[in-house]
């Protein structure tokens, strides 16, 4: 629109208005030509009423020049709406893009979202080696590696429809670089909410294993956690997950393999795939924002027709050796596995703790059982409590109320934990150990956390290494999106 050619038409009709002093006009504009007219008309919008001032009324009368500027600011504001309108219907069917901490296409009307995460962590330990009742050395040895180098593409198709497909590049120890999550899934939320996975995912046992490793409050897992269920292995199957009342959740799983690179109790897949039944429900009473109150059991049968093994590390790596080991068992028929589970949050404060055990039944020999507990307490010192998310039954990071960078200190997290582990039964000496971990974690913003450990093995009894202590400060950093 050229503003030039409305102010000549403007400086005619105020022209009028000195002539005719008692002359009123409505003004109105065509927004497709630009156009002014002084009637009514479809598709017309009215600008305002000009009228000459009495002055009688001791109120000054408008200028020329003020009543331009005023009818170019009415001008201006129609102008603004038209071009919002014609600009809105434009990009009407673009995606709306979020790169507030992730990146993540979403349609706007919410049917499709497709996104990028990844994560990357980078650690490193430092190691007092110790030696055995036997003589035999620990052999820890100081070292670094990428822990985990994931990238994930994720999707919502037509609101119901999910999908994961997640890779590691990060080899580490047992646990090869390749596919973690592979899956599609289905939620139902009208009848009653329900969903339903199929593909390559995690089993649902044990609160520790099946939270994120984004969100552990260590920078390894407890001793019985990685033992009984390696939180790294998935597992191809189809699962069913659903939740009631606000208070309880259920998830249920039949697996077969998996692709990890890393078996269940260092199942040895010589001949036929494993039968695994898993399934684990939640109680929660209360979740709100900083108080939470969890409960949690898990069972699974496991059919593996295959040599079982149970071993682990102190909750060090890199750079460290298991220290407690069964051994390949043999002519192993079933392994049955519970756990028990409980977390207590109230504001900065958790406290949470684990049991499990697993029964081995062989075909002709003693049928030994192994078990493993931890209790661990955390204080985030600057306020911000832990996250829960009651659908999954799990424990998320907490919110920095500010942000390094913008002024702020981030949050700080000061935690202790216990943990023991006992492979000794019947005629397997496989070893027990108990560790002690105290740690800090500063998280400068969501996406950035950085981890400090310092582990003592408090003993072991029985195994080759029994009689052992050895000690060592860990160092992660962390991004994830």
């Amino acid at each position: 629109m050229k503003i030039t050619y409305l102010t000549s038409i403007l400086v005619f009709i105020l022209t009028g208005f000195a002539v005719f002093p008692a002359f009123a006009l409505d003004i109105y504009i065509d927004p497709k030509t630009d156009q002014l007219y002084g009637q009514p008309a479809p598709g017309r919008v009215k600008l305002g009423t000009l009228k000459p001032v009495d002055e009688a009324n001791e109120i000054p009368s408008a200028t020329p020049e003020e009543i331009k500027q005023e009818v170019k600011k009415e001008i201006e504001a129609v102008t603004k709406q038209e071009v919002k309108k014609e600009v809105e219907a434009v990009t009407k069917d673009f995606p709306v893009i979020n790169t507030k901490g992730k990146l993540e296409f979403k349609s706007r009307d919410g049917n499709f979202v497709w996104g990028l995460g990844g994560r990357l962590h980078t650690q490193g330990g430092i190691y007092d080696d110790d030696r055995a009742d036997s003589g035999e050395s620990t052999d820890f040895h100081d070292n670094a590696s990428i822990r985990r180098a994931r990238l994930d593409i994720l999707a919502t198709l037509w609101k119901r429809w999910q999908l994961k497909l997640q890779y590691d590049f990060a080899g580490n120890g047992d646990v090869l670089a390749g596919l973690r999550d592979a899956w599609l899934a289905y939620n139902n939320e009208e009848v009653w909410p329900a969903s339903a996975i199929l593909g390559h995912f995690k089993e649902t046992y044990g609160l520790e294993s099946f939270n994120s490793s984004n969100d552990i409050t260590f920078i390894e897992r407890a001793l019985p956690s990685r033992a009984f269920s390696p939180p790294d292995a998935r597992r191809l199957g189809f699962g069913l997950i659903t939740h009631g009342h606000d208070l309880w959740t259920l998830h249920t799983g039949f697996y077969g393999r998996n692709a990890s690179g890393e078996e269940f109790g260092g199942v040895e897949l010589e001949r036929d795939d494993p039968v695994v039944f898993t399934g684990r429900g939640t109680l929660s009473p209360i979740h709100t924002e900083d108080k939470i109150v969890h409960f949690g059991f898990a069972g699974s049968w496991l059919s593996p027709d295959n040599p079982v093994r149970f071993r682990e590390r102190p909750e060090m790596t890199p750079g460290t050796n298991r220290l407690v080991d069964t051994g390949l068992l043999t002519n192993v028929d079933s392994v049955t596995r519970i756990g028990v589970e409980t977390a207590i949050i109230y504001g900065p404060v958790s406290l949470q703790g684990e049991y499990m055990y697993a029964d081995v039944e062989r075909k002709g020999l003693t049928n030994p059982g192994f078990d493993g507990w931890y209790v661990q307490g955390s204080w985030i010192v600057t306020g911000e409590p832990r996250i829960y998310n009651f659908k999954f039954g799990t424990l998320k990071n907490p919110k920095p109320k500010s942000i390094v960078g913008l002024g702020g200190i981030g949050a700080w997290e000061i935690a202790a934990r216990y943990s023991g582990l006992d492979l000794n039964n019947k005629d397997v000496e496989g070893g027990k150990e108990e560790n002690i971990t105290v740690g800090v974690n500063w998280y400068p913003h969501s996406n950035f956390k950085f981890m400090a450990n310092y582990v003592h093995v408090l003993n072991v009894k029985g195994g080759p290494f029994a009689g052992a202590e050895p000690q060592g400060v860990l160092l992660r950093g962390q991004v994830t999106w």
